[in-house]
């Protein structure tokens, strides 16, 4: 069923609309096909591979119901759009998607004044060109309701278009630049952009380009982009007996300035033109191309043609490539005759009949004639399907239409429409091309595994068959022929290399879980491997001819590489034991050691390396390797012979635990070593290991010493390098050490010893028993925080000096390197008789330093008094400060006057009662702050009481201020007890320092503009003690 008939079943409730005419209605009431309508079906078909039949047709001849209020001249489709030119000059379009809505456009002239010759539609569905065999074209685009007269194009009578297909955009409305071919031979380029401006026309350009210079009709023209290179153009144009092929680089800036595009191309060709020609004398003809990705619904570059001619189907396939002026693009090209069948008046004679109409199919041909439509294959010029048209008495076949976007094709008469429906034309293509051999193409168009397997196979056979054996061993491993059948045919055959190959590509397409299959195949393989390679290698070593010798050694060469490939790909796939046996049996060692490394076994090739005493292949293969138990394994062997070389390669593996390599270094005896190798390679890695790899492991330090320590010279200059960068914190045993520098007679390295255990006085003795003196004063200078300790080192280097060297002049100059020695200090290490002369100067700088000390102390005595002075002078001074106080000052905290009771007065002029201001600092003192102010407030009523010598005069006497500390007392201290009187002249002095003590609690600043106001910045209004309070008045 179509498209059209789809929509049209499922709107049963739609009225088509009428015409004031006829009455008659767009739809008719029925639908499919009518019942009356004989159909006769040839459908030959293509012969089923007997894998799986499919008795479904190719092709199927559909009628659309529709009725037409006018004849059916031209009918186009594009893009599921379908357009209808009627005799009475209207235009019908139909959106397939929305069958039920059909769109009227009437042309703007009576129908008697012009009619209707073709209608074209660009592959868009957007562009339509109306040409009238009175030479007046019109234009419509997309939802117009009205065409619009080309004014430029008058006088021409289109007979065909080429579209440019760079106008699909949808944001762009023009057609860019199209050909059109007239009736007499011209080609004109035009651009037509739609436009709302009544002024304003649609053709903004229009000129001719090129004339073929015959007077028949241009009836077909294609443009066609090089998709290597988009300025390059195919333009094909076609004339009942001429196809033109033309190719050149299009103008550039045709869009800039509005010029033609094609027409420097095409002019190329005026003196020259290229074409083929296929005389005859039919009056029509047609050009159809099919795009290679059609099946998309896309506009792809043309694939191959189709000319219907006089003589039959000129038709062949495009090749884009590099092609220039004068090139071809037209490939393969050949005629197909129409197909002659018998007459209607004589049976028995064949006539061969031109069609109306063709059109082309990816892999068919299809006819229109008269009365009825055939398809026929392009593979094997078969007709393949003939179906007669159902015709009405009186009713006339027109022609036929291609959609070429949605690959749909549609047959229309005068008053009808029929579609013919393709379904899987391709299903039985890769049967065709496998009876053609041409089986890549086969192949391609298998649609499930048993057709793959039968091409294949076939294939296979065919080129066991031509003794093509490899070939046939690749395309027999694709199939599914028995493992164990091919096996024996090759086998049989003796084509050993054709099996191998056969091997391999089985190998390869077997599943994960197949692994008993995949270790006897892979197995085989090995032995057939190398078994070829001892053989050519046998056939190079016995050849006369030396380029015979060199072209079996290449061959060789060849093999081993695809052998280590093969190894490198299946070693998972081969049991080890038993291929280390194989490879082993035939002698082939390089192949041994590659398999051996493929598979992780390092130890067998370095084993082998090193029983050859090839250490330097040995450890080429050790330093590659991950895992640390090599190194230690082959540590040995390795330090024994190649000491050097075996410390580079450790040293570049920093993984290793340097204790597990000690047994090797223990063993290494360098002695022995070469003579070009000075240093010890032990120490050389040790070395390393401790100062690069900063090794902390005591045994490894404690081995570095003991290595230092026993070289066979008498130079501590490495031992005690390696001392003094262990410091004072080092990572050896000290005692074992000192042991051991002693036995060695390492006796500097002994002092460094001792200086690091801070043993500094064993450190001198030793250094100055060697008469090292330096060494014994850099020691004596050590202990920087203990100055005893380092003068009696130096009077030990000074009485060295002075009773052992009898050099009194070094012991003077010790003076001067040490500023803890005095001359007086080494005078008693002097002989009883002795000049003075070489240390006169000494004895006399120390007199004068002496005196120099005496009048310093003087001077600081001085300097010390006459502070003592101006302190006590101050003292004075501020006894005596005073401010003045009127009578009307008042206090401001409680604001009476200030002098009715004791107060307080600051420098900033704030006054205070001596109680308000107690009052107000206790409230923002600590407990232990109070307990002060209280203890002295208990002390000074003590005082008093003792100067009064009763209760009652204390009373008296006690100041107001004390009123204060009277509710202080009563809540942090008990009552003060009364203490018996005190002499009066210690008490008054003791009273005053009791008062300064308060005064320093109470008044060491205002309260007003001191820190303590702004300490209660942070008090909080409402204190913690009257929360209670504020709960009472809670609601």
């Amino acid at each position: 069923m179509s498209l059209i008939d789809d929509f049209i079943e499922n709107s049963n409730d739609f009225i088509a609309p009428s015409y004031a005419g006829n009455g008659s209605s767009f739809f008719s009431e029925s639908d499919g096909f009518e019942p009356s309508d004989p159909v006769h079906m040839l459908e030959t078909g293509f012969v089923s591979a007997g894998l799986a039949e499919d008795d479904s047709r190719i092709f199927t001849l559909d009628r659309v119901q529709f009725q037409f209020p006018a004849p059916l001249l031209a009918m186009a489709v594009s893009n599921e759009i379908l357009i209808m030119a009627l005799e009475n000059n209207h235009i019908l379009r139909i959106d397939l998607q929305q069958a039920h809505d059909v769109e009227d456009i009437e042309i703007p002239r009576k129908s008697g004044e012009i009619k209707i010759y073709k209608i074209f539609f660009d592959p868009t569905g957007r562009h339509l060109l109306i040409t009238t065999e009175q030479g007046e074209n019109f234009y419509i685009f997309e939802k117009w309701k009205r065409a619009k007269v080309l004014t430029k194009f008058k006088g021409i009578i289109i007979e065909s278009v080429g579209w440019n297909k760079s106008a699909g955009s949808s944001s762009d409305t023009s057609t860019k630049k199209i050909l059109v071919g007239s009736r007499n031979g011209i080609i004109y380029e035009a651009e037509i952009e739609p436009t709302d401006e009544y002024f304003k026309k649609e053709e903004k350009f229009c000129k001719q380009v090129y004339s073929l210079n015959e007077n028949l009709p241009v009836t077909g023209l294609r443009i066609e982009q090089f998709p290597a290179s988009p300025r390059k153009y195919l333009i094909v144009a076609a004339t009942p007996t001429r196809i033109y092929q033309f190719i050149g680089n299009a103008n550039s800036t045709a869009d800039l300035d509005g010029s033609s595009v094609f027409e420097n191309l095409l002019s190329r060709y005026e003196s020259s033109p290229d074409f083929q020609e296929l005389p005859g004398n039919l009056p029509y003809s047609e050009l159809h191309f099919f795009s290679q990705y059609q099946d998309l619904h896309y506009q792809g570059v043309a694939k191959n043609f189709a000319w219907l001619t006089g003589p039959g189907i000129y038709h062949g396939n495009l090749v884009f490539g590099s092609q220039d002026f004068g090139d071809h693009v037209i490939d393969s090209a050949q005629l197909f005759p129409y197909p002659a069948t018998p007459s209607e008046t004589d049976p028995s004679t064949l006539v061969s009949e031109i069609p109306l109409s063709i059109a082309l199919t990816e892999f068919h041909f299809i006819l229109l004639y008269k009365e009825r439509v055939r398809a026929i294959c392009q593979l094997n010029d078969q007709i393949v399907f003939e179906d007669n048209i159902p015709l009405k008495p009186g009713e006339t076949v027109r022609t036929m239409t291609v959609d070429n976007i949605k690959s749909t094709y549609w047959i229309y008469t005068d008053c009808s429409i029929f579609e013919l429906i393709v379904t899987r034309e391709d299903r039985d293509v890769w049967k065709l091309y496998l009876e053609k051999q041409q089986f890549d193409n086969a192949l391609q168009y298998c649609m499930n595994a048993a057709q793959r397997d039968k091409v294949l196979t076939t294939q296979a056979d065919y080129y066991f068959s031509q003794g093509r054996f490899l070939l046939s061993a690749n395309y027999y491993a694709q199939s599914i022929v028995p493992f164990e059948e091919v096996s024996l045919k090759f086998v049989e055959r003796d084509e050993r290399d054709a099996l191998r190959t056969y091997l391999l590509k089985k190998l390869e397409k077997l599943r994960r879980q197949d692994l008993t299959q995949k270790t006897m195949i892979a197995t085989w393989l090995v032995e057939i491997y190398i078994s070829k390679i001892n053989t050519i290698e046998d056939l190079a070593a016995s050849s006369a001819s030396s380029e015979d010798t060199s072209n079996y050694k290449a061959e060789q060469r060849v093999l081993e590489n695809e052998f280590k490939e093969f190894l490198d790909q299946f070693k998972g796939n081969l049991d080890k034991r038993t291929t280390y046996n194989l490879i082993a049996s035939h002698g082939r060692t390089d192949e041994l050691l590659y398999y051996a490394t493929l598979i992780g076994d390092h130890d067998k090739v370095i084993s082998h390396w090193i029983q050859e005493r090839n250490y330097k292949q040995a450890l080429d293969v050790l330093s590659k390797q991950a895992s640390v138990d090599v190194f230690y394994k082959f540590a040995p062997v390795l330090m024994e012979n190649a000491p050097y070389e075996t410390v580079d390669v450790w040293m570049r593996q920093t993984n290793l635990n340097p204790r597990n390599l000690m047994p090797a270094l223990l063993k290494y005896d360098h002695s022995n070593a070469p003579e070009n190798i000075v240093q010890n390679q032990a120490i050389r890695y040790l070395q390393y290991v401790v100062q690069k790899l900063k090794n902390t492991d005591p045994a490894i330090h404690n081995f570095l010493l003991t290595l230092y320590a026993t070289q066979p010279t008498t130079d501590e200059s490495d031992l005690l390098k390696f001392l003094a960068i262990e410091g004072k914190e080092p990572h050896y045993n000290m005692d074992y050490a000192l042991r051991l520098c002693s036995q060695h007679k390492r006796m500097q390295s002994c002092v460094h010893i001792y200086s690091n255990m801070g043993l500094f006085e064993e450190a001198v003795d030793l250094a100055l028993k060697q008469n090292d003196l330096e060494l014994a004063r850099i020691n004596a200078d050590k202990p920087e925080d203990d100055e005893t300790l380092r003068k009696k080192l130096w009077l030990k280097i000074a009485r060295h000096v002075v009773e052992k060297k009898q050099d009194i002049k070094t012991a003077m100059d010790y003076l001067q390197l040490c500023e803890l020695l005095k001359i007086e200090d080494i005078l008693p290490f002097f002989p009883d008789f002795v000049l003075i002369d070489d240390f006169k100067s000494e004895i006399c700088q120390a007199l004068e330093g002496y005196n120099k000390n005496i009048e310093e102390l003087k001077e600081e005595m001085e300097e010390a008094t006459k502070s003592a002075e101006s302190i006590r002078s101050d003292i004075r001074e501020l006894r005596c400060r005073f401010a003045i106080v009127t009578s009307e000052e008042k206090c401001a905290i409680c604001d009476f006057p200030l002098l009715t009771r004791q107060f307080y007065i600051f420098p900033c002029q704030h006054a205070f009662h001596a109680d308000c201001l107690i009052k107000q600092v206790t409230k923002s003192l600590n407990t232990s702050q109070l307990r002060g102010i209280l203890e002295l407030q208990k002390q000074i009523e003590k005082e008093l009481s003792n100067m009064n010598h009763s209760p009652d005069n204390a009373a008296r006497a006690r100041p107001p201020a004390q009123g204060g500390f009277d509710r202080l007392k009563g809540l942090i201290l008990p009552e003060a007890t009364t203490h018996s009187g005190d002499d009066v002249a210690v008490v008054v002095p003791k009273l005053d320092q009791l008062k300064d003590e308060l005064d320093d609690l109470v008044a060491s600043e205002c309260v007003l503009c001191g820190e303590l106001m702004i300490k209660n910045i942070e008090r909080p209004f409402i204190n913690e003690d009257e929360n209670d309070l504020l709960a009472s008045w809670a609601i």
